[in-house]
Formats: C-alpha cells, structure tokens, sequence
C-alpha cells in the first residue's frame, strides 16, 4: 500500500466516522419521541422487547441512541431490568442493517457520483435553515448519510489500489485470534464497530483478505463494541453498568459461539441458504451470530436480570427514587424521569404534613404505615424523612446541573425549570410546617380544652386540603387542573380569614393567653403559607407553561413575598 493509498483510506474513515456522528447526533437532538413512546408500548414482555429493540436500531442506525433510551426506561421504573436486556439484545440485531445497507448498495451501486448533490443541498441547508430545529437536524442526517457512502467509497477506492501492490497471503498463517485481536483493537480505537466492518468489506471486496479472515476480523469489532460500552458505564450509574454488563455477557458469548461454529454457520449460508456472495456472506454470518445469540439469551433473560439486579449495589443511599437511575445524555427521556420523581417528592410532603399534625388519628394507622413504607424507609423520625427530602432536592439541583451540560432543547429545559420551581415550593411548604412542631405538640399535648380544640381545628384543616389536594394532584385528567387549583386557592383564603376570625372571637371572650395567642396565629399563618406554597408546586408542576402564567392567584404578591 503507498501512502496515497493510506492516506485515502484514512481519509475515507474519517469521513466515514464523521457522517455516522451526523447522523447518530441529529437522531439524538431529535431524541426520537415517536421511538420513545413505541419502546414504551411495544416493551411489555421479551419477545415485544426484542422486536422492538431490532425495528428501531435499525431506523435509528445508533444502538447507543437505544440503550440510552433504555437507560431512563429502567430508571424510571417502566422497563424491568430483563425486559430492558431484551431491547438491547434486539439493538444488537437492528445494528447490523446498517453492514447490509453498506454491502448491498456501498459495493454495488456507484455511490460516488450521488453523494455530491446529497452532501452539496444537505450543507446549503443546514445554513439556511441553522434557525430551524427540525429542519437543521433533517439536513444534518442527510448530510451524515451522504458522508458515510464518500467515505465508504474512498476507502473502496483504497483497497483496490492497495491489491495491486500488497501481498496479504504471507500473514494468513497466523492463528484466527491473532485476526479476532485485530478487530477488537481497531473498534476500541475508533470506538465503532460499523467502520470495522466496513474497512473488513472494502478488503473483503477487493480480495485483499479471504472470507473466513474477515468473518474472523468482524466478530473481533462485535466485541470491540463491548469495551466501548463498558467504559461509558464507569463511573456512571447502577443502570447503566447493568446493562453495559448484560451487553458485554452477550456479546462475549454470540461472539464465542460464533469463532466456535465459524466453519459450520458459513457452510450453512452459503450451501443451505444458498448465499454466494462474499460481501453478504459475511453480513449473514454477523446477523444469524446475532439473531442465534438473541435467541438463546431469551430463555435466560430472567436470570440474567436477575443477576444483574444483583449487581453494583452500593451502600451509598439516595434520597431521590428514581432519578438516580437516569442518565443526563438524553434529555428529554430525563425529564420524565425528574417529573416522576417531582410527582414522589410533592407527596412526600404531604404525607410529612400530615405527619406533623397527627393525622393517623384521622386517617386511621393503616394509612399512615402504607403510605411510609411507599415513600420512605421503615422506622425514620419525622426530621429525618425532612432530611431526606432536603437532601432529594439537593440530588435533583446535581442532576439538573448535569442535564445543562448536555444539548437540552428549550421546550425540555422549561420543563425541569418548571419542575425545579415545583420542588421549591413543595419544600418551603413542609419547612413552613416543620417550624412550627413544637408549637403544635403544645396545642395537642395541652390539658386545657381551647388549646386541644384549636389544635383539633389545625388538623381538621390540613386534612381538608390535603384531601382535595390530592384529588387533584393525583387525578387521571388533568383538563381542568387550573380551575380546581383555582378553587381550593380560595377555599384556603376563606379558611384563613375565618380562622384568624375564630381566634380574635376567643381573645374577646378572654379564653387565649397573650402567649396562646400569638401562638395560635402563628400555626394558623404556617399553614396558610404552607397551602399556598403547595398551591404554587401543582401549578408548576400540572398546568403547561401557558396555563401557569394565566394562573389567577388572588393573593399573588402574597405568595411572591414568602420567597
């Protein structure tokens, strides 16, 4: 090979590397809502978790795209571990399309001549429409696309130089693993197995190399990919070194059994199924290694993510329950995961609201003992389950600062913002309530009746807006969440008013101490406060950006004031 012909091939490469990029990013920046939600239908057991894993890799053409997607799916609590390990042994398989794509048309059809006017008008458009989101992303794809095919066309044009004037044959001799290494090498180099294989195709197609030394070389780049995966996880969270072990145990074994029956599976396509081409022998053999590896992980999935659940448990304990588990990298995935874990926080609230006011003595100690096992850990006090909280929100202001880091799109952005502002609230909510414990336990420890009765009113009045609150919070439609806010807003001013009127009715009468008293309107202000504040978190956290601007608060610069 002279150096022009190395440098054309490097240069193919790069251009190779450089439209996979394109287009793996613009799929990420469009973060595939539609695939979103398919995995989330089409995940329900193994098998559709498979299937699903395969059809969108293979759209998407980034089985990295996929396993993130499945990332936040596990930390969300909505894909189980082994339904997860499904979809991304289906990723391994819908990864191959792209090595079909490449061998079917790359070496078939002159490329050369139609990635001009692809690249050409894809370039001019990402100029043109750089205001544009969606359009800008649609050109980047197209553009990456047209790269990979003139890279793929530069390095063909190498290796059918590099014929003429390099013997391959004197290196035959070395033993298969040494042609394993090398593939694992130069994938864990260019951190992509699909370049790998291309390289292995273009000399495969000029017969620079035979065919069972470039079998050998690709299952060396399938487990190449492995190495990538696994130094992505380090340092990342439990979910992610779970399934970055579950698709290193896969392609560990798929590649094994494949160096195995190498001899076997190629005889098998190329006499029963009756494949003579080179090029597609050889995708053949790395799609039925795949397809085989997946159907012999299916009946062991259930083990396997068991083992896996196992795994990379850390004693360090969180405070937040899900979102702990999701990964920044795909934002949009990771702001449902935060909402959901907003949705814990709010109700964590309330139930230490309820808390501070004894309400088992109205709810009954079943309610209370359910609820605690839900929402936090058996035998905490009730300043530690504060501390938890605290610390919660501490673990989402970390993640949010990740999430920044990352290329987050407005509209997701405005979300956490919108999130954030709810967690605040929700939080001043229960510190408003949390000063004033002791001042409560006077009032429900007192002996004297006008104390016990004022306390008794305290938590009949947290109970009442509890109860609608959360019949809004957790309501399945949310339609008319704007006005139902809007009207127990009201029913707390009225409440306030009538209480702060009830209390001046037994100053008068002269049944309150000086000190009751100001203890009294204290209570009753903490609460007001408190409502309100939550008030404010279910408006940012239910009604859509819009709908919390038009929010009509009739004590506006009153809340204003509390922060």
């Amino acid at each position: 090979m002279t150096l022009t012909n190395f440098w054309q091939l490097l240069a193919g490469l790069s251009l190779f590397l450089y439209g996979m990029f394109h287009l793996e990013d613009s799929m990420k920046q469009q973060e595939g809502r539609a695939f979103k939600l398919f995995l989330k239908k089409h995940t329900k057991n193994k098998l559709s978790a498979i299937f699903s894993g395969t059809f969108v890799t293979a759209i998407l053409q980034s089985s990295s795209i996929v396993n993130l997607m499945v990332l936040s799916f596990v930390g969300a609590g909505i894909l189980s571990m082994r339904n997860a390990l499904g979809v991304v042994l289906g990723a391994n398989i819908g990864g191959t399309v792209n090595s079909w794509l490449v061998a079917l048309l790359g070496f078939k059809v002159d490329m050369g001549a139609a990635t001009m006017p692809i690249i050409g008008i894809a370039g001019i458009g990402l100029v043109i429409f750089k205001e544009n989101k969606n359009y800008y992303n649609i050109c980047r794809f197209i553009l990456g696309f047209g790269l990979l095919f003139m890279g793929l066309d530069f390095m063909k044009q190498s290796m059918d130089a590099a014929m003429l004037n390099f013997d391959f044959k004197p290196y035959l001799k070395y033993h298969k693993t040494v042609f394993l290494l090398i593939g694992f090498v130069i994938t864990a180099l260019i951190q992509t197995s699909a370049a790998t294989i291309v390289i292995v195709l273009s000399a495969l197609n000029a017969k620079i190399i035979p065919l069972e030394t470039a079998v050998v070389v690709v299952l060396g780049a399938e487990l190449g990919t492995t190495l990538k995966v696994v130094i992505g996880a380090i340092g990342g969270i439990a979910a992610k070194k779970r399934v970055a072990l579950g698709n290193g145990i896969f392609n560990i074994v798929s590649t094994a059994f494949g160096f195995l029956l190498l001899g076997p599976i190629v005889i098998l396509i190329q006499n029963i199924i009756g494949i003579k081409d080179p090029l597609i022998i050889l995708v053949a053999f790395q799609s039925l290694v795949n397809l085989m590896g997946g159907l012999l992980f299916y009946f062991f999935l259930n083990q396997l993510g068991d083992f896996l659940e196992r795994s990379f448990v850390k004693s360090e304990k969180y405070a937040t329950i899900y979102l702990h588990h999701a990964s920044p990298e795909m934002p949009d995935a990771a702001a449902e995961v935060f909402e959901k874990e907003v949705n814990i926080f709010i109700q964590r609230v309330l139930f230490i609201n309820e808390e501070i006011f004894v309400l088992n003595e109205i709810k009954g100690k079943d309610y209370f003992e359910e609820n605690n096992k839900l929402l936090f850990e058996p035998g905490m006090t009730l300043l530690k389950k504060y501390e938890v909280i605290k610390k919660a929100e501490g673990e989402m202001l970390q993640f949010y600062a990740l999430l920044l880091k990352e290329n987050i799109d407005n509209e997701s952005l405005n979300k956490v913002n919108r999130l954030l502002s709810a967690v605040r609230s929700a939080l001043f909510a229960t510190k408003s309530l949390k000063d004033i414990i002791q001042n409560v336990k006077e009032f429900s420890n007192s002996s004297a009746d006008i104390k016990y009765n004022r306390f008794k009113d305290f938590q009949k009045s947290i109970d009442k807006f509890n109860t609608n609150y959360r019949a809004i919070f957790l309501a399945t439609n949310k339609d008319n969440a704007a006005e139902q806010l809007q009207n127990l807003l009201n029913m707390v001013e009225d409440d306030y008013q009538q209480d702060v009127l009830k209390t001046y009715q037994q100053v008068s009468k002269g049944t309150l101490t000086e000190t009751n008293i100001s203890t009294a309107f204290n209570i009753n202000r903490e609460i007001h406060d408190s409502c309100k504040s939550l008030i404010i978190a279910a408006k940012d956290f239910l009604l859509n950006e819009s709908q919390a601007v038009n929010f009509s608060n009739t004590e506006k610069n009153n809340i204003q004031s509390i922060f």
